[in-house]
């Protein structure tokens, strides 16, 4: 969709119009504008109308033409252009609106509903309220718009230009029988790229016409799962997956959230609040408090996921967001370079010890078990390795 609230007045908008080159692009709902071509930022591609107005475009709302045609421009591969290492960390990042939501069919008879929102397909097996798929809708794109403003190459291949599969259940039994495990609220099949989710996960309650909203419930699960289907397979290799994949889906779920826009609080006090008690609203969080003890670093990040979401997942997962923090916001300077380097690593296909080289920066891993513990003690949180 053409998103007129970013459009930018430009300055020598009046010279440019009378040497337009304008060009025919469809978004990825099928629609069409005139504009010419600019330049590509990041995933942001860049526009210029008629009337000489300049404005940017998600590389991800365009069809897979355009993002063809966008390649030839610029002689890249689609998989470079989605790179963004090295920008800066938005201060907030969301849908910019455009996250409607609509019914492509509902088939009470066979209990099959099909609804689409910009970058999502939702197979349902109940019938979802208007104001309740607004609602949810906006949660979907907005978690994708922010994953596709943090610096870290997130988007993966297999999406762009594609919409992401969510199926939802009304029923718990339905959701176990086609994949679910049994005791979760949510889950990611990689191999078919498809979320699941339970209704009641997603804070929605069976009515007369269908799923409507629980204003009392969180969307916490949903933005976690959201997470691991928009994360590129290379980011689960074994030295990443666990510690940095888990990691990074509390990162996001625990990021405030207000009306489809997501502010990082890189200072660290909506982490911390997730991961020793019920989180900022008291709603939900980790509740470890400010003692936690943790397996050596080098176990901890190599470990099995089997172990990882074992007996200890609660602290798992709170280490792994208090770990994907740190490498984020605390170290070097808030730069991220560590992890820039290890997620580039990753894409060039390293694993295991090899992966978390860039981590230890020509240190040892005794070393970082130290930074880190005293990053995060200056805190309030005394995380003890070894235990």
């Amino acid at each position: 969709m053409l998103v007129v609230r970013n459009l930018v007045l430009s300055t020598g908008a009046f010279l440019l119009c009378a040497h337009l080159n304008a060009e025919t692009w469809t978004n990825a709902q099928g629609q069409t504008f005139e504009a010419e071509f600019l330049r590509t930022e990041g995933m942001r591609v860049l526009f210029r109308l008629e009337s000489g107005r300049e404005f940017s475009n998600s590389l991800l709302d365009l069809s897979s033409a355009s993002q063809k045609l966008i390649r030839q421009r610029v002689g890249a591969p689609i998989e470079e252009l989605r790179s963004n290492f090295g920008r800066p960390w938005p201060r907030s990042a969301g849908s910019n609106g455009n996250s409607g939501c609509k019914i492509i069919s509902e088939d009470k008879k066979k209990a099959h509903y099909i609804y689409e929102s910009p970058g999502y397909r939702f197979h349902c097996d109940a019938r979802i309220t208007h104001d309740a798929l607004s609602n949810f809708a906006l949660v979907f794109e907005s978690t994708r718009a922010y994953l596709a403003a943090l610096p870290i190459s997130l988007m993966s291949r297999e999406i762009l230009g594609t919409r992401s599969r969510v199926l939802l259940f009304g029923e718990k039994e339905t959701y176990f029988k086609s994949g679910g495990s049994r005791g979760s609220a949510g889950c990611f099949l990689p191999k078919h790229r498809l979320v699941l989710i339970p209704m009641d996960s997603l804070g929605l309650v069976k009515g007369g016409t269908g799923y409507g909203r629980d204003l009392e419930k969180e969307n916490q699960i949903l933005v976690h799962e959201l997470v691991h289907q928009l994360t590129p397979a290379a980011y689960y290799a074994h030295g990443s997956r666990g510690w940095f994949s888990e990691g990074l889906a509390e990162y996001v779920a625990s990021t405030p959230y207000n009306n489809g826009v997501f502010r990082p609080d890189i200072r660290g006090n909506s982490v911390l609040a997730y991961v020793t008690a019920r989180g900022e609203d008291g709603r939900f969080g980790r509740n470890l408090g400010t003692e936690i003890s943790a397996p050596p670093l080098k176990d901890f990040m190599l470990m099995g996921y089997s172990s990882f979401s074992g007996d200890q997942a609660n602290r798992n997962y709170a280490l792994g967001l208090l770990l994907t923090h740190y490498f984020f916001h605390m170290e070097g300077g808030g730069k991220a370079r560590r992890i820039t380097k290890f997620l580039k690593g990753l894409h060039a296909g390293n694993k295991g010890e090899a992966a978390l080289a860039p981590l230890l920066d020509r240190g040892d891993f005794k070393k970082l078990e130290k930074d880190i513990s005293s990053a995060w003690r200056r805190k309030g949180v005394t995380i003890r390795f070894g235990g």
